[in-house]
C-alpha cells in the first residue's frame, strides 16, 4: 500500500505517493534494476519523479525543464525543503503522510 504525502509549500499544494514495494530488494541477482516512479501534483502541474525513502526521510527527485534537478526532502518532523538550484528556487513548507 502506498503512502500518500501531502504538502503545503508556502501556499502551493503538492502531493505524491511512495510505494514501499518499489524499494524491496531483488528476488534474484539477475533481475534488472527496478525504476522507482511516482507522479507529483504541484498546483496545476503534474510530473514524474523518483521517490526517496531513507529511514525517516522522504521526498523525491525529478528532472525539471532545461535539465534542472528538482528535489524535495521531508524531515521526520514534517518540515520540507523544495529546491531547484538551476532556477535558484528554494521553498520551505510542511508535509504529512495521509496514506
Amino acid at each position: 500500500m502506498a503512502e500518500v504525502v501531502s504538502c503545503d509549500l508556502s501556499g502551493t499544494p503538492l502531493r505524491f505517493a511512495i510505494d514501499r514495494a518499489q524499494f524491496a530488494p531483488a528476488i534474484d541477482q539477475a533481475e534488472p534494476p527496478r525504476r522507482r516512479v511516482t507522479t507529483v501534483q504541484q498546483g496545476d502541474a503534474t510530473f514524474p519523479a523518483e521517490p526517496i525513502l531513507m529511514g525517516d526521510l522522504r521526498g523525491f527527485w525529478a528532472e525539471g525543464m532545461g535539465g534542472a534537478d528538482i528535489m524535495l526532502v521531508i524531515q521526520a518532523d514534517g518540515t520540507a525543503v523544495y529546491a531547484n538550484p538551476r532556477a535558484g528556487t528554494r521553498i520551505t513548507g510542511t508535509c504529512e503522510v495521509i496514506q
